[in-house]
């Protein structure tokens, strides 16, 4: 037997889109404590989208929230602010399953991100050992760029009419791992902000999942996660996850219930008071 130990990388939402099962994954702007980590597994939330692009977390408040999902069996999943190759590599050395890229607008574009997010031969990303996926393990290199050039994900956002028609082309670059689509940008952009229902939208979000369908990657749905009539549509469609809820969102949705319970209660007692004068 060989006393080489088997390696491997913990990424549970990344295994069941994969499979053509449907996914949630939990946006995250304004938790910082790594508690929220192991609140999403026990919720049966399959992974955790940290988003730089959409808030003030610095790079070491994110690596800890990617360090906590790793441990706790949750796909940390970050969206970077900008193109940069720094961003890239930083964000993947902290540990992330996925790093998701917004505002992709070429083909060009895209495959400089490939370059800077894969390791050779695909890429050029720069060798680091003991990495945090790999629960700091130490991993021969060879061993490890390979590993991780498969398990890690690259996923390019699609959030304009000009980049739906280059979905295709998107999803034939060696190295990109699927799609999202940015549905809010995209509405602006086609000059329907907001407007989920029309066609215009609707057929261009299809466009993109019939890309990934014709390459066997996946593809996910930002934007609309309170819309669960359309998401369910997409996904029937071949879409297998969705940004289905925000931090923010659904604390601001836990506490409108609670003041809404006590301003009723309030009302019942202020009139049971009156009648009782």
């Amino acid at each position: 037997m060989s006393d080489v130990p088997i390696i491997t990388v913990s990424n549970p939402w990344r295994d069941r889109i994969l499979r053509g099962e449907i996914c949630s994954v939990m946006s995250c702007k304004f938790f910082v404590s790594n508690e929220v980590a192991m609140m999403v597994k026990m919720a049966g939330i399959d992974g955790m989208f940290i988003d730089m692009e959409h808030s003030v977390l610095t790079i070491r408040e994110v690596s800890q929230l990617i360090t906590a999902c790793n441990y706790a069996g949750v796909s940390p999943i970050v969206r970077i602010p900008s193109k940069s190759h720094w961003h890239l590599s930083r964000i993947l050395d902290a540990g992330a399953a996925a790093v998701v890229i917004p505002h992709c607008e070429t083909v060009s574009e895209v495959q400089d991100i490939v370059k800077d997010a894969k390791y050779a031969p695909i890429g050029r990303r720069g060798c680091s050992n003991n990495q945090a996926i790999l629960n700091f393990q130490h991993v021969p290199t060879l061993q490890q760029n390979d590993l991780l050039n498969r398990h890690t994900m690259v996923i390019p956002m699609i959030e304009t009419p000009d980049a739906v028609d280059l979905a295709d082309e998107f999803l034939a670059i060696e190295g990109v791992d699927g799609i999202l689509v940015g549905s809010n940008d995209l509405c602006t952009d086609l000059g329907i902000p907001g407007q989920y229902d029309t066609p215009a939208y609707q057929n261009a979000v299809e466009r993109v999942i019939e890309a990934g369908v014709r390459s066997g990657k996946p593809i996910g749905i930002g934007g609309i996660g309170g819309r669960l009539d359309l998401l369910e549509q997409f996904f029937q469609k071949g879409a297998t996850w969705s940004l289905s809820g925000a931090d923010g969102a659904i604390l601001q949705a836990g506490m409108k219930q609670l003041g809404k319970a006590y301003t009723d209660i309030n009302l019942r007692v202020q009139g049971s008071r009156k009648g009782n004068i």
